[in-house]
């Protein structure tokens, strides 16, 4: 990893990045470098990520044990959709965070899902890229290591301005380390995961450990609150089952109601890519929640 050195002073004459309103970010200050700060081969701006707040060297030294390893390995680094830190911003002889090649004119995934006037097929369009990037990070075997995302969410991805989208927060990845940096955003306080500790386990501390399930966990979850336009993962496991009752009743393939369904149960999760092609933007108002609910009189 290459390293740029900073002073207190430079570092207080950083601009910081503007986020599009909406986005998930409560662990750092997100700063641009500029051109001749950056010192890379293309003179591109990168985007600093500041964490000195934290104030905590075991999670600093487990993101950067985690970012050595990625920038080493031959083959995630052939995956062009993930976009890894490759450079230590020190800050008076002290870590205080990476930088990573700044994408220009971007779009935050979570953002544009979120907003129901886009298109639902424009959505599960980005949503096959993401499990495609998915499918290529589980497919890596010939690695020392394996990588899993360490809060697998759709405001960690971003659309660029050629319309593909790329893998971000790479910094909290895991790939073994004795202890998770955090608990995956869709993993929080999750009763029914935490009831199958086979398939999902918790460490000492009681964070739960990134593996193929829970990164799976999340993408099938994702899926589920896109089609639903409503947080799905909140929903008590009865309501949940009934949800999937409806959708088969409106005409969804069954197999991929089986992956939905599957992933509060003990047998390993499945990555739906392929069967995303059988959801028909159409029914979208079918298959929303709020009609639903209304369906079957559910009160939350």
């Amino acid at each position: 990893m290459k390293i740029v050195n900073l002073r207190m002073h430079q570092l207080r004459k950083l601009k910081e990045l503007v986020l599009e309103r909406g986005t998930l970010n409560t662990e750092a200050l997100m700063l641009v470098l500029k051109k001749n700060q950056a010192k890379t081969e293309k003179e591109e701006r990168m985007l600093f990520k500041y964490l000195d707040a934290q104030d905590d060297e075991k999670i600093m030294g487990r993101k950067m044990y985690a970012l050595n390893l990625l920038n080493s390995s031959e083959y995630y680094k052939q995956i062009k959709e993930l976009i890894i830190p490759d450079t230590i911003i020190v800050v008076d002889n002290k870590i205080a965070g990476f930088a990573l090649p700044l994408i220009e004119n971007h779009t935050n995934l979570g953002i544009f899902i979120s907003k129901e006037e886009n298109n639902l097929r424009k959505k599960l369009d980005y949503l096959k890229q993401v499990g495609k990037i998915l499918h290529q990070v589980q497919e890596v075997k010939e690695e020392s290591f394996k990588m899993n995302f360490g809060d697998f969410n759709e405001f960690n991805f971003i659309i660029d301005k050629s319309d593909i989208v790329r893998a971000i927060d790479l910094d909290s990845v895991y790939v073994g380390q004795d202890e998770p940096s955090h608990t995956a955003y869709y993993l929080l306080k999750n009763k029914y995961l935490e009831s199958i500790p086979d398939k999902y386990k918790l460490s000492p501390s009681g964070i739960m450990v990134p593996n193929d399930d829970t990164d799976l966990y999340c993408y099938n979850i994702i899926l589920l609150n896109t089609i639903a336009e409503e947080p799905m993962y909140k929903k008590d496991i009865d309501t949940y089952y009934k949800y999937l009752y409806h959708l088969k009743d409106i005409g969804m393939d069954k197999e991929l109601i089986k992956i939905f369904y599957s992933i509060y149960l003990s047998k390993p999760n499945q990555n739906p890519l392929p069967l995303l092609k059988t959801i028909h933007p159409e029914l979208k108002e079918e298959m929303s929640y709020k009609t639903f609910k209304k369906e079957y009189k559910i009160k939350d």
